[in-house]
């Protein structure tokens, strides 16, 4: 039986000669290619860089360039300004704002002080609740 479940997954060669029933023990023979492809599929490594940049209070203002970098490179940005003065922060989201503006992005805010900027529109959804009666 388990020789016949690892051959069925193409682990082992399945030599097991069952007089009875052979038209529905057949298991298709899997070449070196398809082995190897399965295996690119199954082992594929994770990404090494960052899909999302998130950043929160003065290192914000601090990298805020290096945010607009993010957003030009594709990555989706976050920025936590709640701990912020509120001039400061406003200055951080204006430059955002400006930078996803420019490359036809978008900048939604999540709750007060947080925001995602993304670099297209399309990226992020918004969906909103619906009042019922």
């Amino acid at each position: 039986m388990f020789e016949r479940l690892m051959a069925m997954l193409g682990l082992a060669e399945y030599d097991y000669d069952d007089v009875g029933n052979e038209a529905a023990l057949e298991v298709p023979v899997r070449t070196e290619e398809d082995l190897e492809e399965r295996q690119k599929r199954v082992l594929k490594t994770p990404p090494t860089q960052a899909q999302i940049v998130i950043c929160r209070g003065e290192l914000c203002l601090d990298r805020r360039e290096e945010l607009g970098e993010a957003l030009h490179r594709g990555l989706m940005v976050i920025v936590d300004l709640r701990n912020m003065e509120r001039d400061v922060g406003q200055s951080v989201l204006d430059f955002l704002c400006g930078v996803a503006f420019a490359m036809r992005g978008d900048v939604v805010r999540v709750s007060p002080g947080v925001f995602i900027a993304s670099p297209r529109k399309g990226i992020t959804e918004e969906w909103k609740e619906e009042h019922r009666a």
